[in-house]
């Protein structure tokens, strides 16, 4: 239960950080990324108790289950990225919150992923019309690249 909580808090967090985060001024461009968020995956055991809440505290609308995403429920921010929270696809599956960065070149930065040292855990995957993603670990965290 306590595990639950951690994660739906993380989840929520995560959200948060994307619908909400504003800024009154821009800081200067120099040597920032232009790094987009594309998608949010929350795989969990409950799925409609966590679009329930994410649509209460951050006002987002899920739809109804998508077959190309796992049958992840989705829901778009206010800054365009998708938020899909569906439940895990296997038995040895746990509940994680993964991040989905978007890229120009997915074979290129997975190749760069590997150069610094990350797991390729999926290799770049066309998933219907929605785009070609890949998952890569680095110590203990889970990253996506995600190309249109």
């Amino acid at each position: 239960m306590r595990r639950r909580k951690v994660l739906g808090v993380l989840a929520t967090a995560a959200v948060a950080f994307l619908s909400g985060c504003q800024t009154t001024s821009k800081p200067p461009r120099s040597g920032q990324s232009d790094m987009h968020i594309h998608y949010v995956e929350i795989v969990c055991r409950d799925v409609a108790a966590e679009c329930t809440a994410l649509e209460r505290l951050h006002r987002l609308s899920f739809g109804p289950p998508i077959a190309d995403l796992g049958q992840a429920r989705v829901a778009e921010a206010r800054d365009g990225s998708l938020v899909g929270v569906r439940a895990p696809l296997a038995e040895h599956e746990q509940p994680t919150l993964r991040t989905y960065v978007e890229v120009t070149d997915i074979t290129r930065a997975v190749a760069e992923a590997e150069a610094a040292g990350a797991v390729i855990a999926y290799p770049p995957t066309r998933q219907g019309t929605t785009g070609t993603w890949a998952i890569y670990v680095l110590g203990d965290v889970q990253l996506g690249l995600w190309q249109r």
